[in-house]
């Protein structure tokens, strides 16, 4: 026995350094320091799918900051997963028009051509966009879109939907700043975490090993 007792140290002193290994990739990331419960868990419309939604604000640099990220992100996301942009107001008068534009664009079907050019406008070419007329004029330049088009969504039903939807979201999940991201309807991470990548496929990862649970 006395010739095995070495390797049987041995053998223990690797499971325990395996254990312990697993135990700090476990708890890289703990709840009310890298990642938050949201205020109010809302039920997913299909569990098979994992909402990732980001509440952004065109006027806020941290979201432009942050955007590069995210597209990179979203590119390599897993198949089950949903990303959603939410427009947030911040309460501010030119944020609503930004948050209307968001809805306005998603109405007519060019995000992708509306999306980027919003942000530069505001934070590269410090254009406001605090304006209906403003941000019409940057549909035409940047979409082709029509101004009869744009006024016609401008104050719509299915516009002003949106905005109130998104508004009482945000409401209910507590978001209070920009960016914050919300996985599953259940956790939040500030946009400006380090490993925000990381953060997110491990938020991904929890939701859907516990709804198989």
């Amino acid at each position: 026995m006395r010739v095995f007792k070495p390797l049987l140290w041995l053998g223990l002193s690797i499971l325990a350094a395996t254990g312990s290994a697993a135990n700090d990739s476990a708890s890289a990331y703990e709840l009310g320091k890298q990642y938050n419960l949201v205020r109010e868990v809302a039920t997913p419309v299909d569990p098979k799918r994992i909402a990732v939604e980001e509440f952004f604000c065109f006027c806020c640099p941290h979201c432009y900051a942050v955007e590069p990220l995210i597209e990179g992100w979203r590119k390599k996301k897993a198949t089950d997963v949903d990303f959603i942009y939410v427009p947030n107001t911040l309460g501010r008068p030119d944020g609503e028009v930004q948050a209307r534009a968001f809805y306005i664009a998603q109405a007519l079907g060019v995000e992708d051509k509306i999306h980027q050019p919003m942000f530069q406008a505001i934070h590269d070419q410090h254009i406001p966009m605090g304006s209906l007329n403003t941000v019409r004029d940057l549909f035409a330049s940047a979409a082709g879109v029509k101004p009869d088009d744009f006024d016609q969504l401008s104050s719509s039903f299915v516009v002003d939907g949106n905005l109130r939807k998104a508004e009482i979201e945000a409401r209910d999940y507590g978001v209070s700043s920009t960016p914050t991201i919300v996985v599953g309807g259940k956790y939040s991470v500030a946009g400006g975490s380090p490993d925000l990548t990381k953060i997110l496929d491990f938020l991904v990862d929890k939701v859907r090993k516990e709804r198989k649970s």
